[in-house]
């Protein structure tokens, strides 16, 4: 069962899976804050609690975050040498159910961000000269040099097929052209409404 918790901040709904559910709900510490009752939304869109208690020296600030609370209990966390972090699969911060929460290296999360900031507008592309494109790629250890290409969508194209072939589809993938998409070898059955 999955249950949808109204965010106290916004008209929005965070879902849970059962289990994590029913942990919040009998747990002691969480029933005495209201753990539930006061979730919000944080401006950067993970759910999160947070509660300042008056002490003699001012106060003390209690911030918890609810994918990091339901994977540090549900999700075993795989030994690793590097720090890792909760990672939300499908990308979506209002799903905390535990299907959709893993553990990754900083790289990992890094390579399935969408956003890249750059003057080509592609990840992995840099401008060499006026009509010159530089595609390249890093991985932890190694640089892929891939090439010099006219155009910076040439150069994007080969940055994607290098990626996927060593991390697989990732979010980090190029968005191309309509003609790219259509000189791919994907199959695309027109559908005209009436």
């Amino acid at each position: 069962m999955l249950y949808k918790v109204k965010l106290k901040n916004a008209d929005k709904y965070v879902v849970i899976s059962g289990e994590a559910y029913e942990f919040i709900e009998q747990n002691e510490y969480y029933k005495t804050i209201e753990f539930l009752k006061n979730l919000r939304l944080h401006s950067s869109g993970y759910v999160f609690y947070q509660r300042n208690y008056p002490f003699k020296d001012g106060y003390k600030n209690v911030t918890i975050y609810l994918h990091k609370l339901i994977a540090e209990k549900f999700v075993p966390k795989p030994d690793a040498e590097k720090r890792l972090f909760v990672r939300i699969k499908n990308g979506k911060p209002l799903d905390c159910r535990i299907e959709n929460l893993d553990w990754a290296t900083m790289s990992e999360l890094r390579r399935n961000q969408k956003k890249h900031n750059n003057k080509t507008g592609y990840r992995g592309v840099v401008k060499v000269s006026k009509n010159t494109y530089r595609a390249v790629l890093y991985t932890s250890n190694e640089r892929f040099d891939l090439g010099l290409f006219k155009s910076a969508e040439d150069a994007a194209k080969a940055y994607n097929e290098k990626s996927e072939e060593l991390f697989g589809k990732t979010k980090s993938l190029n968005k191309l052209s309509q003609e790219d998409i259509l000189d791919s070898d994907v199959e695309i059955q027109e559908v005209i409404h009436k």
